[in-house]
């Protein structure tokens, strides 16, 4: 949803489903990170060699989480979120009320999705699991009432 300038590690190209993904070491996440190609606005090569010359392209052509427990979990969005079906994978997109969308994700991990629906906010919120949804809603009553308090 924004641009910004990253330095980054490549180790390869995969193609998921519809899309071609550089997979690489980001400098500035500190860790491995995938950039859809069709959102690279300009790259360049610079002077300075890679971190970890021996790394290789993970492989993600059986999917994206193949190697950790997920959980399939549904979003309802309203229209100025709609962009994170286009920039995270997702597994199923359908109608919901109100011109929503219900769009499932599999999820490896609750603080990642924790940050994507903060990220969303106020125009995505959980729809399934409910338990899920209950723990979201709960962390970020205690974030506002931190900050409310000073």
């Amino acid at each position: 949803d924004e641009e910004a300038t990253r330095i980054v590690d490549p180790r390869g190209l995969a193609h998921v489903e519809d899309a071609v993904y550089l997979d690489a070491w980001c400098h500035r996440a500190q860790g491995e990170r995938v950039f859809r190609g069709d959102r690279i606005v300009t790259a360049r090569e610079l002077d300075t060699g890679v971190l970890d010359p021996s790394a290789r392209p993970r492989d993600l052509t059986a999917g994206w989480f193949t190697d950790s427990e997920t959980v399939r979990v549904t979003l309802r969005i309203e229209a100025p979120a709609r962009w994170m079906t286009e920039y995270y994978p997702v597994e199923n997109v359908r109608p919901g009320p109100d011109d929503t969308l219900d769009v499932d994700v599999e999820v490896s991990n609750e603080g990642w999705l924790r940050s994507l629906v903060l990220r969303l906010a106020p125009h995505a919120r959980v729809v399934a699991p409910s338990d899920l949804d209950d723990r979201l809603r709960h962390t970020a009553r205690v974030a506002l009432d931190t900050y409310e308090r000073g």
